[in-house]
């Protein structure tokens, strides 16, 4: 590969429209390529300092960079070090400590197969580093929101999603259970975490959680963004049912209407991003007894008797299936928002 104005100019403007990057960041990359390339070609000079030089024409100039020392006795690498009275000759002001440069450019600037190769790779790799920083800075700020995603591919244990140009794996304990994901649908995620690994940048992504139910919540009640509306409590069996307690900071607003809606239209919005999952809100006055009762419904409960942490609850025969839920999904969320082991009788 021949190293010409010309092509160097061309080369760096192509990877500026590919990727997208600033011209510096480019010329820089390319710079660290034909250093990559010049020190397999020129084994000599592996261990010395290289310094690539790039002018506007795409001319290239490498040197070698030497730090000046007084004397012979004070050379520990010849590679990395020169005398003052040999730097002197090259340039006449240099000082001790003073880095000299030293002009090693081939009169015939052509790099091997073999150099080509290496020069591509360390472009290609600090390409993708530049690319992996950037993925970083768009999403590192994004932590416990809302993503919208489309399904790209569905695997027996994963989905891999589209998210803002990038694909992104939702594995299967971030899936809601049961749940049928089709390619091109629409749909969202909550990013829990982003992190560096050495395979690259991770976007931990999930569905099932309290907190995705939450985040989906307050993109639609912005009574809870102004804390007119708080979330006391959540519990989830994700596919199945979510139960929330909630209150008010203004005692003449109802709570559970205000997440509901008008006409349910709150409510319905929620639970048609949530494939069949329910959803109750559970009103907090602060009486434990009142607050198990309300965790029960659509039961209707007739009696309530604490001991210790334990709630024996009676009802009628036809309310156990009501209290207990599918799964025995009601009566194991109201007994995680309670606090209390509800026996049922």
């Amino acid at each position: 590969m021949r190293l010409d104005g010309k092509s160097i100019q061309a080369a760096i403007m192509q990877l500026v429209d590919d990727y997208k990057f600033d011209p510096y960041s480019v010329l820089e990359i390319v710079k660290l390529g034909i250093k990559s390339g010049f020190k397999k070609d020129f084994p000599e000079f592996k261990k010395s300092q290289i310094i690539v030089n790039i002018e506007n024409d795409g001319t290239v100039t490498i040197y070698k960079e030497l730090i000046v020392v007084n004397k012979e006795s004070e050379i520990e690498d010849p590679e990395l070090q020169i005398i003052l009275k040999e730097a002197k000759k090259i340039r006449k002001d240099v000082e001790v400590g003073e880095a000299i440069l030293i002009n090693v450019t081939p009169e015939r600037l052509e790099l091997s197969r073999i150099a080509s190769q290496a020069a591509a790779q360390t472009i290609k790799q600090n390409l993708k580093n530049i690319e992996r920083e950037r993925f970083y800075e768009k999403f590192q700020n994004k932590q416990w929101e809302l993503l919208k995603a489309r399904v790209i591919r569905v695997h027996a244990d994963s989905v891999i999603l589209d998210i803002e140009g990038t694909a992104v794996v939702l594995g299967a304990e971030g899936q809601i259970p049961n749940r049928s994901y089709e390619p091109g649908e629409e749909i969202f995620v909550l990013l829990k975490q982003i992190s560096k690994g050495q395979g690259g940048i991770v976007l931990e992504i999930t569905q099932t959680s309290t907190e995705y139910i939450e985040a989906i919540l307050r993109k639609i009640v912005p009574e809870l963004e102004e804390w007119i509306i708080k979330i006391e409590k959540m519990a989830r069996i994700p596919g199945l049912k979510t139960k929330i307690v909630v209150s008010s900071t203004d005692e003449k607003i109802d709570p559970v209407g205000v997440m509901v809606g008008s006409k349910g239209d709150r409510i319905n919005t929620v639970l048609s991003l949530l494939d069949g999952e329910k959803i109750d809100f559970v009103e907090n006055n602060g009486d434990s007894k009142q607050m198990i009762k309300n965790c029960l419904k659509p039961a209707h409960v007739d009696t309530i008797e604490i001991k210790d942490k334990k709630a024996i609850v009676t009802m009628d025969e036809s309310q156990k299936p009501l209290a207990i839920g599918k799964w025995a999904s009601n009566v194991k969320l109201a007994g995680q928002l309670t606090g209390y082991a509800i026996e049922i009788r």
